[in-house]
């Protein structure tokens, strides 16, 4: 049983992989937009949406590990206490920890992506343009472009994948990294 956090950018590549993995091992896959959106459409402030969703997040994957799924949070690391809440769980159901973290150097890839995709309400429009629900302010894009360089990682044991190229392409090595004790 394992534990993944998901980690990166928005438009990074985070839900593409982490859909590819849950499909082949069976892993409960649970994407911190889509319950982000939902507290949204509910009507619950931005501010206290961004808190409440991981809030939910933690409680559904701590359920699931309960039950001996193996759980794989679908959210970027921004902040420390995300990583650590990350690892107290694993630890606490006795799952191995894992972490993946999508990158591309590529920024006008992410943004292309971004602007492409089908969007749930929580999810950024562009790199310089926040969510629908967020007052845009100057420096958008040089925000993002530090949230890149500053993703909360484990001390070790973790991996980084380029996903500038079909996840066909590093699925296997995200899979063998998952089998890795």
């Amino acid at each position: 049983m394992f534990l993944l956090q998901m980690s990166g950018v928005p438009g990074a590549g985070k839900t593409t992989l982490a859909k590819e993995l849950a499909r082949v091992v069976g892993a409960v896959r649970l994407d911190h937009d889509v319950v982000k959106s939902g507290l949204l459409e509910a009507g619950i402030t931005v501010e206290q949406s961004g808190r409440a969703s991981y809030e939910v997040l933690y409680a559904l994957a701590r359920d699931a590990l309960g039950g001996g799924s193996c759980v794989i949070i679908d959210s970027p690391c921004f902040w420390p206490r995300i990583l650590a809440e990350g690892q107290a769980m694993a630890k606490e159901h006795g799952a191995a920890y894992k972490y993946i973290e999508c990158k591309t150097a590529d920024l006008s890839l992410v943004d292309s992506r971004l602007r492409t995709r089908k969007r749930l309400r929580s999810q950024r429009l562009s790199i310089d343009t926040p969510p629908v629900d967020h007052q845009s302010t100057p420096g958008e894009a040089e925000r993002f472009a530090r949230w890149a360089d500053g993703m909360q990682r484990p001390d070790s044991d973790y991996l980084v994948v380029d996903t500038a190229t079909p996840v066909s392409e590093y699925l296997p090595t995200a899979l063998a990294y998952l089998a890795r004790r």
